[in-house]
């Protein structure tokens, strides 16, 4: 996992804005990540894979994905043509009825 918050230090500075010296040095930690938010990588034909507590960072000119997620680490996907990298904020109420 320290290969990849290396060699993604540019683009997770400019996302968290935080120094590329201080993420290449201390990494993320559980306040880089939020409940609401979750990712969806959508390929033809088809197939989704959801991580929740995650965010992505996207390479066009490289056709890669990588998704950091709190609880599942980092992984890079390889976009092919019509892939989809959803980002998703919900915003979330939480009935709990009559006290």
């Amino acid at each position: 996992m320290q290969e990849m918050i290396q060699d993604w230090a540019p683009e997770l500075s400019a996302r968290l804005g935080r120094p590329i010296a201080e993420i290449a040095r201390e990494g993320l930690s559980a306040s880089d990540f939020s409940v609401s938010r979750s990712v969806e990588i959508r390929e033809p034909p088809g197939r989704v894979v959801r991580f929740s507590l995650a965010f992505a960072l996207i390479r066009p000119a490289h056709s890669v994905a990588a998704v950091f997620t709190e609880h599942y680490g980092y992984l890079e996907f390889d976009l092919e043509e019509d892939s989809v990298v959803a980002e998703i904020h919900e915003t979330l109420y939480v009935h709990q009825g009559d006290a």
